[in-house]
């Protein structure tokens, strides 16, 4: 069976953005695998599962979770993790109620809406970009966070 490790400081660290004024913000990273679990009545439930080693096509969630440490509400925040090269990114797990989530294919240096990405086709011109082609995922919140106020981000994917 071939397993691999994670780390989370695999994960390069989350970046953080503000608009016009600097604001503290406290976070932390999580790697959980995702697992279902069918109970003795036929429910079946979803549950993370601290994780040190995954096995290829495990489902796998990224989290950074964080909270407003300033002394006032934090307002235009701009956070972004970048997918590790090692997992597909699974569509729809970066969407966030109150964020607007852009994405990236070029290592984080732009980022756009998903149905505008787009990569250089074979034979010329461009494709529609696809979930292996995405290499950052970016959350513009605009707030306000109010202060102490607990939040996170999280995508999920694959483990190729």
């Amino acid at each position: 069976m071939f397993i691999r490790r994670l780390s989370i400081l695999a994960l390069s660290a989350a970046t953080f953005a503000f608009g016009a004024q600097a604001h503290a913000l406290e976070a932390t990273q999580k790697v959980e695998k995702e697992i279902t679990v069918t109970q003795e009545d036929g429910s079946v439930t979803t549950q993370r599962l601290a994780v040190d080693a995954v096995t290829p096509g495990e489902k796998i969630v990224y989290t950074v979770s964080f909270v407003n440490n300033d002394a006032t509400p934090a307002s235009n925040l701009i956070l972004a993790m970048p997918v590790p090269p090692t997992v597909r990114f699974l569509e729809g797990s970066a969407d966030r109620e109150g964020a607007i989530v852009r994405y990236s294919t070029d290592g984080g240096s732009s980022f756009a809406a998903r149905d505008e990405l787009t990569r250089p086709a074979v034979g010329g011109g461009t494709r529609p970009a696809s979930a292996d082609d995405i290499t950052h995922i970016q959350w513009q919140i605009a707030g306000p966070v109010p202060v102490g106020a607990k939040d996170e981000i999280l995508f999920k994917g694959r483990l190729r």
